[in-house]
């Protein structure tokens, strides 16, 4: 997961358990997503939302773009297997 994704879902979700769940990350990943944090503190739960989806497209777009570097014709499987496919891990 991003730190950009993280900190969205942190903002939503985190609630009291904020400081808890940054205490877990590494010191370096910890600054990543405090930066990102630092962006979209002052944006409303719908502006949060909407800027999650556009990080998950913009992922499924990369992820489709890596599939077709390999040589796999993406445009030409089937729905499950295209979502598979364009899944994070």
């Amino acid at each position: 997961m991003s730190a950009a994704a993280f900190a969205c879902v942190l903002l939503l979700r985190g609630g009291e358990s904020k400081e808890e769940l940054m205490s877990l990350l590494s010191q370096e990943r910890r600054t990543e997503v405090q930066a990102a944090l630092d962006e979209v503190k002052e944006l409303s739960a719908e502006q949060i939302r909407e800027h999650l989806k556009r990080l998950r497209r913009d992922q499924l777009n990369r992820q489709r773009e890596n599939a077709r570097r390999i040589g796999l014709q993406v445009d030409h499987v089937s729905p499950k297997l295209y979502a598979w496919l364009t899944r994070p891990f």
